[in-house]
């Protein structure tokens, strides 16, 4: 049986969400507050709280990609996980909302060689402008989501902490979640596993031991 394991990036493989940290310090802090209520409120959905959010960033992206080499941090345990997930035949995939742009150099440098689904950025001088890789609403959570990007078949174990992780988690045989996940699957009564950095997940793997899959 084919075996996945799917990592979220900001928040999940970093120890900050990069994205709302650049944001702030290279966009607009009013604006990044005032979209990221509407998320809260329901009154808009990621996709567009994160078009809003970047807008106002007119840094070129070598200066940008500068400041998150000398100052994202990886959680402790990334590599040891991916090394576990390979010797037991697993893919290993990073599901994001974020920009390719700003993974990749950060993978690289920590010599973390994985498949990276994500979306683009053009960043035009007059504000960045985002490319989504997929627009399509999910007929499930009515958003354009990560659900449709998971492989099809097999078993699929997610890794998240966030909004964006939420439709791709309940669709998911077995989720680790921290943060914002958790308490939205608490709220669900959906069961997962909790971690605090990456050897968790790992040790949960390497222990064999699995819980019942949530309700899809």
């Amino acid at each position: 049986m084919t075996r996945t394991l799917v990592l979220d990036y900001d928040g999940t493989i970093t120890e900050i969400d990069v994205l709302d940290e650049i944001a702030q310090r290279f966009g607009d802090p009013d604006v990044f507050r005032e979209a990221d209520e509407g998320l809260d409120l329901g009154s808009m959905t990621l996709q567009q709280v994160i078009t809003r959010e970047f807008r106002p960033v007119r840094a070129p992206l070598g200066t940008v990609v500068e400041w998150v080499l000398e100052n994202v941090r990886l959680r402790p345990g990334l590599t040891e996980l991916v090394g576990l997930a390979r010797t037991r035949g697993w893919r290993v995939l990073v599901l994001s909302s974020g920009f390719h742009e700003l993974i990749e150099p950060v993978l690289e440098r920590a010599g973390v060689d994985v498949d990276v689904v994500a979306n683009r950025v053009d960043p035009r001088h007059d504000g960045w402008r985002v490319l989504w890789r997929d627009e399509t609403v999910c007929t499930v959570c009515g958003e354009a989501c990560k659900r449709r990007a998971l492989p099809a078949g097999g078993e699929l174990v997610y890794v998240g902490d966030g909004f964006s992780d939420r439709c791709a988690a309940l669709a998911s045989d077995r989720v680790f979640a921290t943060r914002g996940l958790a308490r939205y699957l608490d709220e669900l009564g959906v069961p997962y596993e909790p971690f605090s950095d990456l050897n968790d997940v790992a040790a949960a793997l390497a222990a064999g031991d699995r819980p019942p899959p949530p309700a899809k």
